[in-house]
């Protein structure tokens, strides 16, 4: 290169540096910010500082026509290749647009005299040859065709990623609103339950439908003097942990966690899906609530603090309810309502007046057997229940580790 050549150079490398810098310089001060016209702007600097090499190359001892035959135009092609990266195929075409614009401009000024020293051998009709200053006209049609070419594929690599990424974000979306939905189900269902649920959308639409299922109501006896006799903040600890403790229960028996009500539960078999033994599996959700208790009061030191040991009453039902989504759309709850729900709440009611722990319709009984054992109660007058209907106790003494 000659002197002139090198200082040309010079200040077109120098431009595209202090281009890139205030371009970093924007960013910085303007963090996550989306300027779409950038790159817009950034093309036509970048292509017009290449195409500019031939001018710059006049200077040298070899003209114009080094620029033909120097490694600029395989920088055009890569150049066009990589504008793939920004995804955009608007972008991609204007790279196209713009690359053959100024590459046929640049052979234009060439083969109109642009350039002196090559001026002689423009309209030759021989092989280009560099030495001898000679262009191919033909030839240099040719690599700009080309060249564009190579723009045009991609601008289609641009749309097919673009496209991809689109599809991608699309399923990142549904995925984080699947994980949202299997979150704030699985406060009310067991994990397995949550994605059956989650697998048929249907469920979370508004209503209900009539199901045959065993409810059961928990609640500790006399809590609210042991609140009034400890710090609030204590009071939560315990309940968050007890209420662990029970939830984990109901779902490792397949059960469903309709509600918390103050320091009880209400906890639902048979729904959303038809469980084998849901009586059964009640039952057994009753005695290891007992067993669990007992452990947790243990390890709570409640007698070495001073402080009442927690103790439960359960109440279980089975018969026919109404489950579903109730509530309005933009705020739902799934539960169980009907005359089976109620009854479940009465029984475990009863076992503060009765001294027992868990209380028993006759139908859980009758689906029972001798599953467990049992013990049939007084007669009793059930509020929301016309007689007197029979109620059964589940012997925890003669209840061994076995059947749990």
């Amino acid at each position: 290169n000659t002197e002139a050549a090198n200082a040309a150079f010079l200040v077109q490398i120098g431009s595209a540096l202090v281009y890139v810098t205030m371009v970093y310089v924007w960013f910085f001060f303007r963090k996550n910010r989306y300027a779409p016209w950038l790159k817009f702007v950034s093309i036509t600097i970048d292509l017009t500082l290449l195409h500019m090499s031939a001018l710059i190359m006049t200077w040298n001892t070899s003209g114009a026509v080094e620029y033909l035959f120097g490694v600029v135009p395989v920088v055009l092609v890569m150049w066009n290749l990589l504008s793939a990266l920004r995804n955009s195929v608007v972008a991609c075409l204007y790279s196209t647009l713009l690359t053959g614009l100024l590459s046929t401009m640049v052979l234009y000024w060439m083969v109109g005299g642009g350039d002196a020293e090559a001026a002689h051998a423009v309209f030759a009709v021989e092989k280009a040859d560099f030495g001898a200053g000679v262009i191919g006209v033909v030839d240099e049609a040719t690599r700009i065709f080309f060249i564009v070419l190579t723009a045009s594929v991609s601008a289609a690599v641009a749309w097919t990623s673009r496209r991809l990424i689109i599809q991608a974000a699309r399923d990142s979306l549904e995925s984080a609103k699947l994980e949202q939905q299997k979150e704030r189900l699985s406060k009310y269902l067991s994990k397995d339950l949550a994605e059956l649920v989650l697998a048929d959308p249907s469920l979370f639409n508004l209503g209900g439908s009539r199901r045959f299922a065993t409810i059961l109501f928990s609640d500790i006896r006399n809590f609210t003097p042991l609140a009034e006799s400890i710090e609030p903040e204590e009071v939560v600890q315990i309940l968050n942990e007890y209420f662990t403790e029970m939830v984990d229960t109901v779902f490792s028996y397949g059960g469903t966690l309709d509600k918390f009500l103050g320091d009880g539960l209400m906890a639902v078999f048979g729904v959303p899906f038809d469980i084998p033994f849901h009586e059964r599996r009640t039952v057994l959700v009753a005695l290891e609530m007992i067993q669990r208790v007992e452990a947790f009061n243990a390890r709570q030191g409640m007698e070495k603090r001073g402080l009442s040991p927690l103790s439960i009453g359960v109440g279980i039902a089975t018969g026919p309810v109404v489950a579903g989504n109730i509530g309005s759309p933009e705020r739902m709850e799934y539960t169980c309502i009907g005359d089976t729900v109620n009854f479940a709440a009465r029984l475990e009611a009863l076992n503060k007046s009765l001294g027992t722990s868990i209380v028993i319709s006759e139908a859980t009984r009758d689906a029972l057997g001798d599953f467990v054992p049992l013990k049939a109660l007084p007669p009793l007058k059930v509020k929301g229940k016309s007689g007197e209907p029979k109620l059964f106790t589940v012997d925890v003494s003669q209840v061994t580790p076995a059947m749990i």
